[in-house]
């Protein structure tokens, strides 16, 4: 019950900086849509694998024995990079568990902030690249991270509409407000490279944390004041 509580206070300190990232996420893209910068070649081939998978997950029967597969080895990898042991690992098209003898918030989570099929295109790309360039290749490898990412975003806000035990057993709070920020990190850090001025898109991110929170500073004074007005007056 404690620490329910407790992280139900830490989703509550956290939420203005995932505000903040999707004040950023905005400011980003104002920056770089009309700059042009979206025609790059690396976002064109991101963009189009990205919404090549939208469109199959939305048109065609969806393979979710292949996210189940992902989501579950997602658990499994976080498990034994704590320390733990996996004994058991299951995965079918109605879902899947893994038995481990460690469990916490990161392992719990992990799945539906990491895209799992994304790293490891990009692991098997940087395998191949290293003993066969594929320097002439690279728009496909932007393709398959868009692809992938949006495989794990989809399903992700899928499963999030039915009953998750790795969410109820986090805190719903906390659990949303950790997923919404890893999630947008991500975006962040796409929208950084296309802005092409890393340092600029954190520091415009670091402005918008410190606004996002002095807001909420001044929400929470402001309604404890109007509380205390309507109480006196209430019982004056």
């Amino acid at each position: 019950m404690f620490a329910h509580v407790l992280k139900t206070l830490i989703a509550l300190a956290l939420a203005p900086l995932v505000a903040a990232e999707v004040w950023t996420v905005f400011d980003l893209a104002r920056a770089s849509i009309p700059a042009g910068q979206w025609t790059s070649a690396w976002f064109v081939s991101f963009a189009a694998g990205f919404f090549t998978w939208f469109f199959i997950f939305n048109l065609l029967p969806r393979t979710m024995w292949l996210y189940v597969l992902g989501h579950e080895f997602t658990h499994a990898l976080f498990a034994m990079m704590a320390g733990g042991k996996v004994t058991a690992f299951k995965v079918s098209s109605k879902g899947g568990h893994v038995m481990t003898d460690r469990v916490n918030w990161w392992i719990a989570l992990s799945p539906y902030f990491v895209p799992i099929y994304a790293l490891i295109w990009i692991g098997l790309w940087l395998t191949v690249d290293f003993y066969y360039p594929l320097r002439q290749w690279q728009p496909l490898l932007y393709f398959g991270i868009g692809l992938f990412w949006s495989f794990h975003l989809t399903f992700t806000y899928s499963i999030l509409h039915s009953h998750q035990t790795d969410l109820s057993r986090e805190g719903y709070p906390f659990s949303i407000v950790v997923i919404l920020f890893f999630n947008l990190l991500t975006v962040l850090v796409l929208l950084s490279l296309l802005s092409h001025n890393l340092p600029l898109a954190w520091k415009t991110f670091a402005h918008r944390t410190g606004q996002s929170y002095t807001l909420t500073g001044q929400g929470i004074l402001h309604a404890y004041a109007w509380a205390r007005q309507a109480w006196n007056t209430r019982n004056g």
